[in-house]
């Protein structure tokens, strides 16, 4: 890759996020690209080594400034896709890149629109943001419509505690919600990062608006009446709220199910998520920006998975 081209460090390369965003960049052709990890000998990270991504290894719960620094020195953008044991890590991040001179700093974000105080985990991102925007770093956060992979009801080859939730209706199933392709995330952040539009502001990318009862009647001509009948779980928003209930107060060790709750009761009964509420919020909208993207609808998003389906986050839900 050329030295002249602007240097693009990603921490978290080997999450599910990670690894698109990674990709959009290559794709792209004018970024040099550094992936941070703790394990650099996981397979992933081998093969972007052998496509010229430069591999630092590092744990960010042990990490030294004089690491950050050495490894941030000479970068343009960095971006960050953490675990949630690693957002206060971030921190760190933002001080050595202040220190080395990076101009744009992506936080770990890829999450929904959501005002604060309605999920526990989307709290501590909005806190990092304010850590950033008081540090001085110029910023881009990034918001997207929920995962299309999360969405469409799984076809029944796929089982398991994500297969069971993606078939489960929250409340009337009548709540618009955007929605954003997983896989083309890094050719959308891509576009981004070498946008001064974008600078210290806050973009919406979304692909597609549409309810759960949408999904599940394309679903429906897709995979038949009798897959709908056999896999299909309504929860009434009152025994949602139960189950939400319970976990918000569930002990720490199952915090992953108060993030999962807080979610679905964010997207799927307060409706959080749709480009409207976003642009509201002050985020800028990614299609008006980008007109020329055309982007595949929902349906057909569907169609492609269910003629090749495979799990997402294959490695855990929140990803390391």
């Amino acid at each position: 890759m050329s030295q002249q081209k602007p240097l693009v460090v990603v921490f978290g390369a080997s999450g599910e996020t990670g690894r698109s965003i990674v990709e959009g960049l290559l794709r792209s052709a004018e970024f040099r690209v550094a992936a941070v990890a703790r394990n650099p000998s996981k397979p992933n990270l081998v093969k972007f080594a052998e496509r010229g991504v430069t591999v630092h290894q590092a744990d960010l719960l042990a990490v030294t400034q004089e690491r950050l620094r050495e490894i941030l020195t000479g970068a343009d953008s960095v971006i960050a896709t953490l675990p949630a044991d690693c957002f206060e890590a971030q921190k760190e991040i933002v001080e050595a890149a202040k220190a080395v001179g990076v101009k744009r700093f992506v936080p770990d974000d890829f999450a929904t629109e959501a005002p604060t105080g309605v999920m526990y985990l989307h709290d501590q991102k909005l806190a990092i943001r304010e850590y950033i925007k008081k540090s001085g770093l110029g910023y881009t956060f990034v918001e997207v419509g929920y995962w299309m992979q999360m969405v469409l009801p799984w076809p029944a080859q796929l089982t398991g505690f994500l297969a069971d939730m993606t078939r489960e209706v929250v409340g009337t199933g009548d709540v618009p919600l955007a929605l954003t392709n997983l896989s083309h995330i890094g050719d959308y952040v891509a576009r981004v990062i070498k946008d001064d539009r974008t600078l210290n502001q806050t973009v919406f990318i979304w692909e597609d608006e549409k309810t759960q009862n949408q999904g599940w009647a394309h679903t429906e001509r897709r995979l038949g009446s009798d897959f709908v009948q056999q896999k299909k779980k309504v929860i009434p928003e009152a025994e949602f709220m139960k189950q939400l209930e319970a976990a918000r107060t569930a002990p720490i060790e199952q915090i992953v199910m108060r993030y999962v709750e807080e979610y679905r009761y964010s997207l799927y009964i307060r409706g959080d998520n749709t480009a409207a509420k976003a642009k509201a919020a002050g985020a800028l909208d990614f299609k008006e920006l980008y007109p020329d993207v055309k982007a595949p609808t929902f349906e057909e998003f569907m169609d492609a998975f269910y003629e090749s389906p495979r799990v997402p986050y294959a490695d855990g839900f929140f990803e390391t």
